[in-house]
């Protein structure tokens, strides 16, 4: 498992918040998180600019805008001074951006300036533009890294938890920048602010965009997790909290907090702290903090063992003592782990913190003892008896680092008695007493020439330890079976010749040349035998003077930034993904890989960067140095004219397969035939043979051997071989009797070839000449492309035959434009009708319940009327009045019966 901590990191910065995260980091990530998000991760090319230290983690809008101001105006200074000086060094003060142990860049900065902003930029170190500031920005999943394809390694690695914002430039729309807390060794945790800039405002846009969506998809990722639940009311949860509130502050602001945390103990906790941390006697605000911190660590310990948790209930025994139930104690149990890591972790931080000082304090006394002795001046040493020692006073304007010899590494307590010129055996109160001055310069000058041969031999381990990884990465990239192997005639002959020393200005036999390539050419010095054949080819084949390629250094075009840096990254994990050399993400191979390609399509910009050109720079650097690939590079492209075909327009592609066609129908008849049953042109299957000269789907010792051929013959060996694998495979692909199938059969089953069809096809492409043909079929392409553009024009009849039926069409549409218009008009008619007698009817329903209402009330009244006549008269008229409706009622039946037919 990896450490909590880096070593590299100051003990005094470690705190139980950052104990507590690190314990949650693990827990609730999973191992195999860090390779994913690697891995599913957006890249963009960047410049950059420098860093800014900002006293607030929120910045105004003008930051970027300010900071880009304030970089130029370092650079025009530092161009004045050095013109004034003469010299480059002597202008320049190095402060180096560091990150972890890699200095990404070396700056000038600033002397202290008053503070114009809560937010404005305090200390600004801007890059050197001397040096390559182009990088990979890599948003992954929860942290952003800075890789730098020169030294091919991470300068610069920010989780989102310590980024605070990120915002594009005002003006300067091309730039952009994010501010994140940048802890230091010595002092608080600070805010820094790194700018950037990109290729186009376009590009800065979807670096934002994109770090917007990572933040929210880390947010969510984070939420959905199982959180650890933490009792608000555990003394250990108040100290983190804290804490965090403190983490980040001057230690005057954090003495306020701690002070008010401290106002909530009792008064015993409160004095029983003041005596001990006045005990320890802290020099600064900053270590009174700690020791603080650290006897409240040792109190909220002491109250978290007899701490009952928020919702848990104490149990008791059969013995009368408390138990806790198994939830509670599996409660309690992440809390446990964390406070016993940030138990572990601040008792091993302390005794560093000790252990440091001692030394330090020891060897300063040591020199400053002999400095008085040997200049008498008025420092004052006294030494206690054992180990402990007191220091009374030092000269004002002394400083002790003056008086120490500097060295790149510290003397470590733990070495050998006799490389420290302290050993244990010699105390400054033992039995030898006080040394003289001489025996110390002895002692001194005996551990100076130790540690001299220490830096030898370290340095000497570097070199060997270069030279095997180099041999390394040598072997890994030649890990692939070769074809045609040379015998140890043609080896020596091949050693001969690339020990000539006018090889490169003499012009040799051009036959000779081409008979030893034939013979076969030896892996381990393929890339310098290819360097031999373009510096012949270009001896005796000047090409014209508008014809060469622009003479910019490579180095130069790395610093500068490319519109077709997508195109290329996305391709990086394309080319060759299952070699040793490019399969690792963003590893060597594909950064030498990106910078190669990213330079070629700056220098030829009418080209840039095509699909295709990966594969044959990916071959290249597979033989030689970035370097020596990207002036290979141009020779094929340039000298070779193998750029024609990645050409925008893509004619010398059609041409090609033009050729590749006719070819076909010259030599191989009845393949042709069958191919154009099945309407397969040449284009389906050859043209990625043609654009990654066979890379992309053979093998890579047969690949090889082709460059090797198209060193000495040119893109006529791409004819060649492509002729004699279809001719080789004719008859099973006469066999296929279907268009999947025979595509199928070109695209998978050829490229598979053994080790001896491999030797064969090679030995079959150097025998045939077919240069006359090629030239031929170009001459016939031309000539079919100038009687098509030629064609007479139409005549008369047709121009008004043509007219007639543009005039037809016209109408024809004016008819259903019409035809339409009318349907229109008739249903919004129709429409109006029908509104209109809803409308009526509506009315008429309206009127009607109107009528019904008040009949229903005169019926009503009526009633009511009814009502009080029965109640006022007698019973017996009542009788009669009902049976008198009765009777009424009766012949009311009757006549309406009589009535009807």
């Amino acid at each position: 498992s990896q450490p909590l901590f880096k070593s590299n990191l100051c003990p005094c910065t470690y705190s139980i918040r950052q104990v507590s995260k690190a314990a949650l980091k693990e827990e609730s990530k999973p191992k195999q998180e860090s390779d994913e998000s690697f891995y599913n991760s957006q890249k963009f090319e960047v410049l950059y600019c420098g860093k800014v230290t900002v006293n607030h983690k929120k910045a105004p809008s003008t930051l970027i805008d300010d900071c880009i101001d304030k970089f130029r105006q370092h650079e025009i200074e530092r161009k004045r001074l050095r013109l004034l000086n003469g010299q480059r060094s002597s202008t320049e003060a190095p402060v180096e951006f560091i990150v972890g142990d890699n200095p990404l860049s070396s700056s000038l900065c600033e002397g202290s300036t008053r503070r114009r902003h809560a937010s404005a930029p305090n200390n600004v170190q801007p890059s050197d533009a001397d040096k390559n500031r182009t990088m990979l920005f890599q948003v992954g999943r929860f942290e952003v890294n800075l890789i730098s394809p020169d030294t091919k390694s991470v300068v610069l690695e920010k989780n989102f938890k310590d980024i605070s914002s990120c915002s594009q430039g005002v003006k300067q729309t091309d730039h952009f920048g994010f501010i994140c807390r940048d802890v230091v060794e010595s002092g608080p945790a600070q805010y820094v602010c790194y700018v950037f800039q990109c290729a186009s405002e376009s590009l800065v846009d979807e670096v934002m965009l994109t770090m917007k969506q990572a933040f929210t998809t880390a947010a969510a990722l984070q939420s959905s997790k199982n959180q650890i639940k933490l009792c608000e009311a555990c003394p250990m949860h108040d100290l983190h909290k804290l804490c965090e509130r403190i983490e980040g502050l001057y230690p005057p602001r954090a003495k306020l907090a701690i002070q008010k945390y401290l106002s909530q103990l009792s008064d015993n906790e409160q004095v029983n702290i003041f005596e001990r941390v006045q005990k320890m006697k802290p020099a600064s605000d900053h270590e009174e903090n700690e020791l603080v911190i650290l006897h409240l660590r040792q109190l909220c310990e002491t109250k978290q063992k007899s701490h009952v948790h928020i919702g848990e209930v104490p149990q008791q025994n059969a013995s009368g003592s408390t138990v806790t139930s198994d939830n509670s104690i599996a409660g309690r149990n992440k809390l446990d782990v964390l406070k016993n890591k940030a138990r572990s972790s601040l008792t091993s931080s302390l005794e560093n913190i000790f252990s440091r000082v001692c030394v330090c304090v020891v060897r300063l006394c040591l020199s400053l003892q002999w400095y008085c002795q040997q200049y008498h001046s008025t420092v004052t040493v006294f030494f206690s008896s054992g180990k402990s020692l007191s220091i009374c006073c030092f000269s004002d304007h002394m400083d002790g680092r003056e008086l120490l010899p500097l060295s790149p590494r510290a003397l470590n307590q733990d070495q050998d008695p006799q490389v420290s010129p302290l050993s244990p055996e010699q105390g400054f109160g033992g039995e030898k007493g006080r040394r003289s001055p001489s025996d110390y310069r002895a002692l001194w000058k005996k551990a100076i020439h130790q540690q001299i041969l220490l830096i030898r031999m370290e340095k000497e381990n570097q070199r060997l330890e270069a030279s095997r990884d180099e041999l390394h990465i040598r072997k890994m990239k030649l890990d692939y079976q070769e074809v045609c192997p040379c015998s140890k005639e043609v080896q020596a002959l091949w050693d001969r010749k690339l020990s000539s020393p006018c090889r490169t200005k003499v012009q040799w036999d051009k036959e000779e040349i081409h008979s030893a390539v034939c013979q076969g050419v030896p892996k381990s010095r393929r890339g310098e035998v290819w360097l031999l054949l373009s510096q012949q080819y270009r001896l005796r084949h000047r090409l014209p003077q508008r014809q060469q390629p622009p003479e910019t250094p490579y180095q130069d075009l790395l610093k500068q930034l490319t519109a077709q840096q997508h195109a290329i990254l996305v391709d990086l994990g394309r080319t060759f993904p299952t070699h040793q050399y490019f399969s690792t993400q963003l590893g060597a191979g594909q950064l030498s890989l990106y910078n190669l390609l990213k330079a070629y399509s700056l220098l030829d910009t009418e080209v840039g960067y095509c699909q295709g050109i990966s594969f044959v720079a990916g071959l290249l650097l597979l033989h030689m140095s970035e370097e020596q690939a990207f002036d290979t590079l141009k020779f094929l492209m340039y000298d070779l004219s193998i750029r024609r075909q990645y050409r925008p327009d893509m004619i010398s592609l059609q041409i090609q397969m033009y050729q590749l066609s006719r070819l076909l129908h010259d030599y191989h008849r009845n393949l042709y035939t069958h191919l154009e049953e099945h309407e397969i042109c040449p284009s389906l299957y050859a043209a990625p043979w043609f654009l990654t000269l066979f890379a992309s789907q053979f093998p890579l010792g047969f690949v090889a051997r082709i460059f090797d051929l198209l060193f000495v013959q040119g893109t006529e060996v791409i004819f060649k071989v492509a002729l004699c694998l279809l001719s080789s495979h004719e008859g099973e692909i006469l066999e296929c009797d279907g268009f999947e199938s025979i595509v199928d059969y070109l695209k998978s089953t050829i490229p598979t070839l053994t080790h001896s069809q491999m030797e064969e096809m090679i030995t079959k492409a150097i025998e045939m000449d077919i240069s006359k043909q090629l030239h031929a079929y170009e001459v016939e392409y031309h000539v079919l492309q100038d009687e098509l553009s030629d064609a007479p024009p139409p005549s008369e009849d047709s121009d008004r035959l043509d007219k007639l039926e543009k005039a037809n069409v016209q109408l024809k549409k004016q008819n259903m434009d019409l035809l339409e218009k009318l349907q229109v008009d008739a249903a919004r008619l129709k429409i109006q009708t029908l509104e209109s007698s809803v409308e009526s009817f509506l009315s008429r329903e309206s009127k009607m319940k109107h009528l019904i209402r008040s009949l229903e009330q005169e019926k009503a009244s009526y009633q009511k009327t009814i009502e009080r006549m029965r109640s006022s008269l007698p019973s017996d008229a009542m009788a009669d009045v009902e049976m008198t409706q009765l009777k009424s009622s009766t012949n009311g039946k009757a006549k309406e019966t009589c009535k009807k037919p």
